[in-house]
């Protein structure tokens, strides 16, 4: 069994991602850290909650986190996922929000556990780590590995030409995570947008007959109009079956400064003149999607 901390902006995708890590016994989830993002600060720490009661994991707790990115500006929310973050589903949760603010507490468990034996799996903008990274410089490290949803490598951005959601939405902390040097896996849409789910794959959740079934055919039927892709569901799923996904050591920056290439990533995956490769992430490019929806729809099967 692995530990695993889950940062995210809850946003359906991110339940998708909660409702796999939540359904795999190979993984003991510490605690769920959220920040503002597909919707703000206060309602995605109160969906993630939700989502974890749904699934039964009542004991997980979930800690609010940054409510703006590092700019001081508004948080650049959207509306892919609804007024709610959630479809419009309607959930219930049983238990509360915990006290404290997720970047202390990301640098809290990563200080309490030993060296390389946590893994943080990040499918939000990335102002949690970033804030965590400055309070306590080289805390990021002492992960085993930092699983990232964000930027778009070869493919255009799906905010601007150049930008995807999460890095768009704070550039400068995906500036100081990737430049924390971590050990990183970073899934860009690249990969994610080969993540897709059909009508069949998302009606067979209604199948399942389960309260955390229904909810997710529900939530997804919502979301496939604007986005049917899986794409916060496909760093927890590496951790699973990494043998689904194919990707290159890289050397990535991202662009943080205002402008019409903010939040792009600068990715070289060879040596270039004048330049030594020094890559600091595995950039994944590749997935094998049915098995993807395989493994996602067999754990979530599991859950009551």
């Amino acid at each position: 069994m692995r530990s695993i901390i889950i940062d995210c902006d809850p946003g359906i995708d991110d339940a998708l991602a909660l409702l796999l890590a939540a359904g795999s016994v190979e993984l003991a989830i510490l605690a769920v850290t959220t920040v503002a993002g597909n919707r703000p600060a206060p309602v995605t720490a109160a969906n993630a909650r939700k989502i974890l009661d749904l699934a039964g994991k009542f004991a997980v707790p979930v800690y609010a986190g940054a409510s703006r990115p590092f700019g001081g500006s508004d948080a650049r929310c959207n509306l892919v996922h609804g007024e709610d973050g959630l479809g419009g589903v309607v959930l219930a949760a049983a238990g509360a929000v915990a006290p404290g603010h997720a970047a202390q507490k990301l640098v809290q468990l990563l200080q309490e556990h030993p060296a390389d034996t946590l893994e943080l799996v990040a499918v939000g903008p990335l102002t949690n780590l970033a804030l965590a990274e400055m309070l306590s410089p080289g805390v990021l490290r002492r992960a085993r590995r930092l699983l990232i949803m964000g930027g778009a490598v070869h493919v255009p951005g799906n905010i601007t030409p150049a930008a995807e959601f999460n890095f768009y939405a704070d550039p400068q902390a995906a500036h100081i995570v990737l430049g924390a040097q971590a050990e990183i896996v970073l899934f860009p849409l690249d990969v994610t947008g080969k993540a897709i789910m059909d009508d069949a794959w998302i009606g067979s959740f209604s199948a399942l007959g389960s309260r955390s079934g229904r909810a997710a055919a529900a939530m997804l039927a919502a979301y496939a109009a604007q986005d049917p892709l899986l794409h916060d569901a496909c760093p927890v799923a590496y951790l699973l079956e990494p043998g689904l996904f194919s990707g290159a050591p890289c050397e990535v920056a991202v662009d943080w400064r205002s402008g019409p290439t903010e939040g792009h990533v600068l990715a070289y995956f060879e040596e270039r003149r004048g330049a030594a490769f020094a890559p600091n992430t595995l950039v994944i490019t590749g997935v094998h999607n049915a098995d993807l929806l395989a493994l996602v729809h067999r754990r979530i099967a599991g859950l009551p």
